[in-house]
């Protein structure tokens, strides 16, 4: 561990450090070696003290701090966007394969004959329900329908079989 403590007092050596405050107070700073070593090569290449180095990256890191989401860094921002992206994707993803499902179901199935339809809509409205009630209830047990392989008697229920 390296200590740095520092006290500014006369308004020549700070301007000359690079401080605007006419006075500043001490503080004990501890830092770990590997980051004593490197703020001590940046002062020697900047010719100025440690104090200032610190004083300097202290302020920078307040003001981030301070702007809110002004303050984000690019590589933040970058991790966002490729997020929203992956979201964007997946959507049209799921689109996509919504509506081929729909084709094939609309290619394989032919219409149905005037006096079944009143019944097939009945039929249609029930097992509707049914997934209706059954998807809620894997919403709230927090199960994936993703992962799911549905029992041979779960299967007749969604069916109507079982009811």
């Amino acid at each position: 561990m390296w200590v740095c403590a520092a006290t500014f007092a006369a308004a020549s050596n700070i301007t000359a450090r690079g401080f605007d405050e006419v006075q500043a107070a001490a503080t004990t700073v501890y830092l770990p070696s590997e980051l004593r070593a490197k703020v001590a090569r940046m002062a020697d290449a900047q010719g100025r003290s440690a104090s200032s180095v610190i004083v300097e990256a202290v302020r920078f890191r307040l003001g981030r701090h301070e702007q809110g989401i002004e303050s984000l860094s690019r590589r933040d921002l970058a991790r966002l966007e490729s997020r929203v992206d992956k979201v964007v994707r997946d959507g049209a993803l799921i689109k996509e394969t919504l509506l081929l499902f729909v084709r094939v179901w609309l290619e394989h199935n032919p219409p149905l004959e005037e006096h079944l339809e009143a019944s097939a809509a009945a039929s249609a409205a029930a097992r509707f329900e049914r997934f209706l009630d059954y998807v809620a209830n894997s919403i709230d047990s927090g199960r994936s329908l993703a992962h799911f392989e549905p029992q041979t008697s779960e299967v007749e229920r969604l069916n109507g079989a079982a009811s």
